[in-house]
């Protein structure tokens, strides 16, 4: 008897040993993130486009547990619109499992899209999207080198119902530099399907666009010029609706891009040169096509000069012009973001890690933050 008690009393020691040591590995993670956005847009000139004011605050909680390289997630997204009668305006789910290291990022879930679709110009999906609609729901994998990076995702932006359209986006990014040079392709493919049963045009939409390119990337080689970049691209697109009357397009075109900053200040400007594009009839332009409306035509300029009035860890902030000609049509854009970071795993530091410097409220400008980025720049150099 006294021997049965204690076998189960070192078997119950080493269980709780081995437990001990599991809860040891894993770790408490918290997240949240406040953006806040004023995007006033007139268009009174540009037939295809619709004047109007997007002014909204979102605030995204999220807390999860770690285990080496893998997490779990969940949160939500709270968001309003000023001047809208409700408390809140929308709410959305956020729960994902997520693998990381140096090399490989994978998502599985409901999660954040502005993070990982940064190279995603709003050709491809449209400011309205990123202020209200800020979740990937599916999954995302990037693989990272030194000199290249590929990335695939799948985006299942609608279950089937009697009031919403089956629809998902399969896309695919990736970038090969040489020195100053590199190569970069990125694009997606859109299915816009039926409700269930059928309901407004009745058919199957399929739309996709493409870009690939050549650039120069001089950014980081002198001091204070954080961004000098430089492609011309070939973009190529596919609509389609399926109702065997109505004739598919493949609009071609050109892109040039060009993006520089020193200090403070910089412009983003992008012009188009090819076939009108979204212009295959459907009962629901907004959700058939999440590309830039003033596409639809022949030449379409896109100017956005910025200034950063913050950008740290903590906090970021940007106040930007944009200027639109599409053909000889003019319209302008004046926007305001901001957004607030909190990552809780760096309390987990020790001090004078990172939790000492962190979250310094930095004017950008600062030595600080200057000698942070030249070191950057000079490691991915090399």
């Amino acid at each position: 008897m006294m021997r049965a008690t204690r076998f189960r009393l070192v078997w119950g020691m080493a269980f709780l040993l081995m437990l001990s040591g599991a809860v040891q590995a894993q770790s408490f993670e918290w997240k949240a993130d406040a953006k806040g956005f004023f995007d006033n847009g007139e268009y009174e000139n540009i037939d295809n486009a619709l004047s109007k004011t997007m002014y909204g605050f979102r605030f995204s909680p999220q807390v999860g547990l770690a285990y080496q390289d893998f997490s779990l997630f969940v949160g939500t997204h709270l968001q309003t619109s000023f001047g809208s009668p409700k408390y809140l305006d929308k709410v959305s789910f956020i729960g994902y499992f997520q693998y990381r290291n140096n090399r490989h990022l994978f998502r599985f879930g409901a999660f954040p899209r502005e993070e990982l679709l940064g190279n995603y110009t709003n050709f491809f999906i449209r400011d309205t999207f990123n202020y209200f609609r800020p979740n990937m729901t599916g999954l995302f994998y990037k693989l990272s080198g030194k000199n290249n990076f590929l990335s695939l995702w799948l985006d299942w932006t609608g279950a089937q119902s009697p009031v919403t359209r089956e629809a998902f986006f399969a896309g695919l990014s990736a970038e090969q530099r040489y020195k100053w040079f590199f190569a970069q392709v990125l694009g997606y493919y859109y299915h816009y399907a039926n409700t269930r049963p059928r309901s407004g045009d009745g058919v199957v939409h399929d739309n996709g666009l493409g870009q690939a390119g050549l650039g120069v990337d001089f950014s980081g080689y002198a001091k204070r010029l954080y961004a000098a970049r430089l492609s011309l691209n070939f973009m190529l697109g596919y609509e389609c609706k399926r109702d065997h009357v109505t004739p598919s397009k493949m609009p071609l075109g050109m892109v040039a891009d060009l993006h520089l900053r020193y200090w403070r200040f910089g412009t983003r400007t992008l012009y188009y040169y090819g076939q009108e594009r979204f212009t295959v009839p459907t009962d629901n332009y907004s959700l058939t096509y999440w590309g830039n409306p003033l596409l639809r035509s022949k030449s379409y300029l896109q100017s956005k000069w910025y200034c950063v009035l913050f950008e740290n860890d903590f906090v970021s902030a940007e106040a930007a012009a944009v200027f639109h000609l599409q053909g000889g049509k003019f319209g302008s854009q004046y926007v305001v973001r901001l957004h607030v970071n909190l990552n809780g795993s760096v309390y987990g530091k020790k001090e004078g890690e990172e939790r000492g410097g962190r979250y310094r409220f930095n004017f950008i400008g600062a030595e600080t933050q200057e000698r942070a980025l030249d070191d950057f720049f000079k490691k991915n150099r090399q």
